[in-house]
């Protein structure tokens, strides 16, 4: 007997109601709230952990990226989630149904807001890693442009979901912006001149450019300027617009670089000699390191003489650059001169060593 009105007390007790909802429906409602917010925490862990024990092989980006935002996860989205749940069998009053939807609406746009910065964050630094850690005040730049911009589109979605009309308001950020854009047109120029850098990469801090007259080696890539050191020792500062609208050849990145030259051989060289010319100077570029041999060919006459042109390539410019291939080259062609019997004549015609000798002095006779 005592236990039927021990039931017949709670029966009685869940039937009343509290804010239009009986207090059963407020209990279901309060067990719910309390598995999700236990559950939900240890599937974030789960998940996390499932992820991290996964091969690296099996897309590592989107991998590193999916456990990025799994733990980017606030406590206060889980909460919200869970009240969410909670009170769908819950009849409220149009006020406190009004304000924690509201207070919902705010903890899932914190927390999208979140996840965006996360991911942009995670865009930036990967790239500034494949970057070499080059070109960090572009990267900042670019960073803080991708947190405004997250959590301005953020606070617009939220204002829009909230039944706030941002026609009006987006309308006079547009305006503002437009007007702010003029006034500064050549620094915002620079500055996305520097972003179009860091993303397209048309050079890197190391690379020796040639734009116009100019040649140099990039020493430094700012968020407005480039600097180069030229060849003569002075440094060059050029702003980011300017270079990428300049011409650049990009020496750094060439595999190989080819050089001409042009040696003259005196007309009275015997045939034999011009025709084993060619081959004489093939057989000498393959006895050097970091040269290919392209071609050497009688090309025409001159006034001196007749005209060989020799074409090769540094394979290797960065380790052996180009001039001081052309200077190995140099030196062991004037040994192989001397073994044909040729030597360098006046205004650099190659002829017979025999016609290269000096006059007797006949003064004293």
């Amino acid at each position: 007997m005592p236990h039927m009105t021990a039931l017949n007390a709670l029966q009685v007790l869940g039937a009343r109601v509290f804010l239009g909802n009986t207090v059963s429906t407020w209990v279901d409602a309060l067990l719910i709230f309390i598995v999700l917010l236990t559950v939900l925490p240890f599937v974030r862990l789960a998940l996390s952990r499932r992820l991290h024990a996964l091969k690296p092989h099996e897309s590592p980006t989107a991998l590193e990226l999916a456990i990025t935002l799994i733990e980017r996860t606030t406590r206060l989205f889980i909460v919200a989630v869970s009240v969410y749940f909670a009170l769908k069998s819950l009849n409220l009053p149009p006020r406190v149904d009004r304000i924690i939807d509201t207070a919902i609406k705010v903890a899932v746009w914190i927390q999208a807001g979140l996840w965006g910065v996360e991911a942009a964050r995670f865009a930036i630094e990967r790239r500034m890693r494949q970057a070499g850690g080059a070109q960090l005040p572009t990267f900042a730049i670019l960073r803080f442009l991708s947190l405004v911009l997250v959590w301005a589109l953020a606070l617009l979605m939220l204002l829009s979901n909230l039944g706030v009309n941002i026609t009006a308001l987006v309308t006079s950020l547009g305006i503002g912006g437009v007007a702010f854009a003029l006034a500064i047109q050549n620094v915002l120029g620079d500055v996305l001149a520097s972003l179009a850098i860091a993303l397209d990469k048309p050079f890197v801090i190391g690379d020796e450019l040639r734009f116009g007259d100019n040649i140099g080696v990039v020493e430094q890539i700012g968020i407005k300027s480039t600097r180069l050191r030229c060849i003569d020792g002075d440094q060059l500062v050029i702003s980011n617009a300017q270079l990428l609208n300049a011409q650049l050849h990009n020496f750094g990145r060439a595999q190989e670089q080819r050089a001409t030259l042009v040696l003259t051989l005196a007309f009275d060289t015997p045939v034999e000699t011009l025709r084993a010319f060619p081959a004489e100077v093939e057989r000498l570029t393959q006895t050097l390191s970091a040269m290919r041999f392209a071609r050497c060919a009688l090309r025409g006459l001159s006034g001196n003489g007749l005209e060989f042109e020799v074409v090769f390539y540094a394979t290797a410019p960065k380790q052996t650059p180009l001039p001081m291939v052309r200077q190995q080259f140099m030196l062991r062609l004037l040994e192989r001169l001397r073994a044909m019997n040729l030597a360098f004549g006046a205004a650099g015609t190659i002829v017979t060593a025999s016609k290269t000798a000096a006059a007797p002095d006949t003064k004293g006779a």
